[in-house]
This record gives structure tokens, C-alpha cells and sequence, in this order.
């Protein structure tokens, strides 16, 4: 299914949390990382290479696997103002060489259609399915830890990918805002209509 907004949806129709990874285990390929270019389109549980600060798009690189979004349960009104709260969860892992400080996941978000950012934000504490994470002081290469963030929706607007959307550098070969890299679930299985037979 195509992540659109929908534009026919009632505010009581709500949507089912699905089970999702809320971690992956990542082992970096040996070698020196090849940056992730813009526009790539992946499935969740596929890795990014991208900048492991987002305004520093020219320094070191750190590999960012989403592993999924789902509908939010316990978020407070403070935070979601009226909109629908999805978690997203993705592992940072450090391509250092030698220690060095914690990638961040600035530049990533919930998306309705793989182009446009929904409002995504660190978790408040105290929720279950999405604690408050706070990444190792220094990291090395294959270090990594999990992060979950909430991502908040318009009302009647389903989240179905999460986008790394930054633009920190005026360099075209880092301008993934005009390109995010695209994180997607696999397309369901399209039932093969069996042709009649005489």
C-alpha cells in the first residue's frame, strides 16, 4: 500500500499498534563506508550510511537501520496537540574508527508519503514501548544502540515511512531534503488473479 495522506478519514477511526523491531543487530561491512546516496528507497531493517551529525554532513559517517513505525499508545495530549503519535524505532551504530562521540538521529522522521517530514520528536518519559534512550558518551565502529522517537501525525494522516530528510551542507551530494532516503515496509503480496479457463 502507498503511503498518501488520506483525506477521507474520520477522527474516530484509529489504527491497531503493530509489533515492529525495536532494535536490530548491525555488523558494519569491512572497508571504508560508502555514503548512502539521496533518494535511495529502502525496506525497514536496511541500513543508511549517513552523516553521523547532521550538520556536519562532510564529517564521519555512522550507519542508521529503522526498523519500523507504529501507532503510539500513552502519549501525552502535551506532546501530540491534537495529532495521531507514532514510535519510530531505529539502531545507530558508530563506523569510527576510534572512539568517538554518539552519532544523533537529527534529519530522521515519520513520513505519509516519503517526501514530507511529520513533526518528530525524543520521547517523553515514562513510556513503555518507547523509553527515553540516552546514547553511549563515546562510541567505536560497530557500537551501537537503539533508539525509539515519536513521530506525530495530522489528524486522518496515516505515518507509513520514515525519511532522513537533512540538509545541513549546501553540498548537492548531501541535499537529502530534496532526496530523503526512504525507509518503507515491504509491499504486501499482490493476489495473482488465476486466468479462466474454458
Amino acid at each position: 500500500m502507498t503511503a498518501t495522506a488520506c483525506t477521507s478519514s474520520t477522527a474516530s477511526e484509529t489504527e491497531t499498534p503493530t509489533s515492529v523491531p525495536t532494535s536490530a543487530a548491525v555488523t558494519p561491512a569491512p572497508g571504508a563506508p560508502v555514503r548512502t546516496a539521496p533518494g535511495t528507497a529502502l525496506l525497514f531493517g536496511q541500513s543508511a550510511v549517513l552523516p553521523a551529525n547532521a550538520f556536519a554532513a562532510q564529517g564521519p559517517s555512522a550507519m542508521f537501520t529503522v526498523t519500523g513505525i507504529t501507532p503510539a499508545e500513552g502519549v501525552p495530549d502535551s506532546t501530540t496537540k491534537g495529532g495521531v503519535p507514532y514510535f519510530l524505532y531505529v539502531t545507530v551504530t558508530s563506523l569510527a574508527a576510534r572512539p568517538a562521540a554518539a552519532p544523533t538521529a537529527t534529519g530522521l522522521a515519520g513520513s505519509a508519503d516519503g517526501k514530507t517530514p511529520a513533526l518528530t520528536l525524543a520521547p517523553t518519559p515514562g513510556l513503555a514501548k518507547c523509553p527515553v534512550a540516552a546514547p553511549p558518551e563515546k562510541m567505536r565502529r560497530g557500537d551501537s544502540y537503539a533508539l525509539c522517537l515519536v513521530a506525530v501525525a495530522d489528524e486522518g494522516t496515516k505515518l507509513r515511512q520514515v525519511i532522513y530528510w537533512a540538509d545541513t551542507s549546501g553540498d548537492p551530494r548531501f541535499d537529502y531534503k530534496s532526496g530523503p532516503v526512504v525507509w518503507a515496509p515491504p509491499a504486501p503480496p499482490t493476489s495473482a488473479s488465476t486466468p479462466a479457463t474454458g
